[in-house]
């Protein structure tokens, strides 16, 4: 008898899952212009968009969110000192994040002697194109699932171009190439204007920090920022990590002080980052390099940690 009830509540349990697994689902976006974000939260960065019409291969299809393989034209970030020559060097999983620094969230992690295709740098950060591994979050509302029937190969390459904008022309010479319009390719190599769209990717490879910057760099949420220019300048500060003081409202659990002679500490600068990270590094003297922004009714800035270097 306890046999029989421990497998009905096993059962139970397989038919009350909320999410199913999707391998090789097919789903077809309703709308334009709809995010795909870092975590299945509507509060998550979002890492790119895409448009009505195009496919995405879904990965686990929950009630309100499908976790989706990130298009081709996306980026992410790692840390430049665990990559050499293309190939991930670090003997633990090394991970990827929708930004360049510790206060993005993590979309995957890549093994070592992973081959990675570098995109760009910034500071220590490297840009690559999205690794198999990683993936990223749609609204479930916002897509519909493809049956078998419609999953046409022609579709997904369509699909992995759309981001790039490519979306239009590319759906159009599916029928095009079927007809007889081989006079046409002689007339391609022809054309001089091919081989120097190798030098447009060149052009955006070395993105240069400020291009870079206003890619992927967004206000935090949550900080209520003084209307003034200069928000998110950079700025690197050094000092101790310490707790806020609790007397008084601040825009962080963490600070960064300074002491003089006599011992008194002084505080410098709020820090406003990954909670765990910042935890494990208090009370130990740090330099911290980021974005720094004003809010209002606060004397002090608040610095988004993007690099954190103990002293």
């Amino acid at each position: 008898m306890k046999r029989w009830l421990v497998m009905a509540a096993i059962v139970g349990l397989c038919l009350s899952g909320v999410a199913e697994t999707a391998a090789f689902t097919r789903v077809k976006v309703l709308k334009n212009n709809c995010n795909l974000r870092a975590k299945a939260l509507v509060t998550s960065e979002v890492v790119g968009q895409v448009s009505e019409n195009d496919i995405l291969t879904a990965k686990l299809l929950d009630k309100d969110w499908v976790e989706v393989v990130a298009p081709s034209n996306v980026d992410f970030w790692v840390l430049g000192d665990y990559v050499k020559d293309g190939v991930v060097n670090c003997r633990q999983k090394v991970n990827v994040r929708a930004g360049a620094g510790i206060n993005f969230n993590i979309v995957g992690q890549l093994p070592q002697g992973e081959k990675v295709e570098m995109r760009g740098t910034h500071a220590e950060w490297m840009k690559i194109a999205p690794p198999p591994a990683c993936s990223l979050w749609i609204a479930r509302s916002l897509v519909r699932v493809l049956p078998p029937g419609e999953m046409e190969p022609a579709r997904l390459e369509v699909a992995q171009a759309a981001p790039a904008g490519a979306a239009v022309p590319l759906s159009k010479p599916e029928p095009e190439v079927k007809q007889p319009v081989l006079p046409l390719q002689p007339v391609l190599p022809l054309q001089p204007v091919l081989p120097p769209q190798p030098v447009a990717p060149a052009v955006t490879a070395p993105s240069s920090p400020a291009p870079a910057q206003n890619a992927v760099f967004f206000t935090p949420p949550g900080l209520d920022l003084v209307a003034a220019t200069g928000q998110g300048r950079w700025r690197e500060v050094e000092g101790i990590m310490r707790p806020k003081d609790f007397i008084f409202r601040a825009p962080s659990d963490f600070r960064l002080v300074k002491i003089d002679g006599d011992r008194h500490s002084e505080t410098i600068c709020f820090v406003k980052g990954n909670q765990a990270q910042l935890q494990a590094l208090m009370y130990r003297r740090l330099v911290v390099s980021g974005r720094e922004y004003w809010v209002k009714r606060q004397k002090y800035p608040v610095i988004v940690p993007e690099r954190i270097v103990m002293k």
